[in-house]
């Protein structure tokens, strides 16, 4: 994305200067009154790069846009790698990551929602990731305790998994929307990703 980011701002300060430069000699060439021929197709290139520059100024202006909602990423502690635990939050953290990648990629309007509830999920999940380490660290009962164990690691890898999938469609948003310009459509698979999310960890750290 940071590099997308730069490439836009380059080819928007190469079309600039061409327009200008094309601006510039429009008005420098032709010595005859009246309108030239040279000097029309001059005005007519200098016309088409300004569009072009300007085109390219607001795409470069729309991937720019998720920097002012900049996404935190709390800081958390993973359990002992011995805990069932472990291996979803680890997977948790790097999706984290690449969600708030993406987030930056799209407008404030589509994405800010999206990342404020993806984060209070993350936090249900590693507190139901507690609840798992806690358990394990009890003694067992002698009725079996895996049971009631298997079921808290089967919620937590559900829950992992619904924020594994609205992160990989937010990435396919933003590799369909590349100019950061986002249609109602993608907008709402996207809040369909979030509630789903939202509707798997509801109840899970209480």
């Amino acid at each position: 994305m940071a590099r997308k980011r730069s490439l836009s701002r380059r080819g928007f300060g190469y079309r600039l200067l061409g327009a200008v430069g094309l601006i510039v000699l429009t008005l420098e060439i032709g010595d005859q009154p009246g309108l030239e021929f040279v000097e029309f197709g001059a005005g007519l290139a200098a016309s088409v790069a300004a569009v072009g520059a300007i085109d390219a100024g607001v795409r470069a202006y729309r991937l720019h846009l998720g920097w002012h909602a900049t996404p935190k990423i709390a800081v958390s502690t993973l359990p002992d790698e011995g805990s069932r635990a472990f291996a979803p939050l680890v997977r948790l953290a790097s999706r984290e990551r690449e969600l708030a990648d993406h987030v930056t990629a799209l407008p404030d309007a589509v994405s800010a929602d999206t990342w404020r509830q993806a984060c209070a999920a993350a936090r249900v999940l590693r507190t139901h990731a507690g609840q798992i380490a806690a358990a394990e660290n009890r003694p067992a009962p002698r009725d079996g305790p895996a049971v009631g164990i298997d079921l808290l690691v089967s919620r937590l890898r559900e829950g992992v998994s619904a924020y594994e999938r609205l992160t990989d469609t937010a990435a396919e948003l933003v590799a369909q929307h590349g100019d950061g310009s986002v249609s109602a459509d993608a907008s709402l698979r996207l809040a369909d990703a979030t509630d789903a999310l939202v509707g798997m960890t509801r109840g899970l750290g209480s």
